[in-house]
């Protein structure tokens, strides 16, 4: 497997991810994703701003996050460790069909790499209160619950975790 930059040629491979992933999320009754969000144009724009990295393997695009250092303005409200910039990761999704293999964890260890050669050394990440597959992952890799942020579009919290990197 590799990690990449994103390219427009991905946009299909990555929606198609992200309709089977709701349907997984609604069986589950978890609505953090549905035909609101996220859509094409969200991973357009990532893919305009350079910070759309896909996980391939054998041509096939099985993954891909989003990461950045666009801080959500509702994070202002919470009591971080770290005051200093942070790399943030968005819109994390694997294939449905290759998951258990890992792919997200070698995701989210690709995001901290990145941060680390940028010289910052520090994650933030949120994730719905229904999510809790995505609650487990985070914690397993080592990130702090901070607290919680509401969305207005949405009946439970966000939460929110940090990870200073290299601690």
């Amino acid at each position: 497997m590799i990690i990449r930059r994103g390219n427009v040629e991905d946009v299909t491979a990555i929606m198609e991810m992200v309709k089977n992933t709701i349907q997984i999320m609604k069986e589950e009754e978890n609505d953090q994703w549905d035909e609101h969000y996220p859509l094409k144009t969200d991973f357009e724009a990532d893919i305009s701003g350079r910070s759309l990295f896909v996980a391939e393997e054998d041509g096939k695009v099985i993954g891909s996050v989003t990461v950045d250092q666009h801080e959500p303005e509702a994070y202002n409200i919470l009591d971080f460790q770290n005051n200093t910039p942070a790399f943030l990761m968005h819109r994390l999704v694997v294939d449905v069909y290759q998951r258990g293999k890992g792919i997200a964890k070698q995701l989210i260890q690709f995001t901290e790499h990145l941060a680390i050669e940028h010289h910052c050394p520090y994650m933030k990440t949120d994730t719905y209160a229904k999510n809790k597959k995505a609650f487990s992952l985070f914690t397993s890799e080592g990130y702090t619950l901070v607290g919680e942020i509401r969305r207005e579009e949405k009946d439970s919290p966000f939460y929110v975790f940090e990870k200073i990197l290299g601690a």
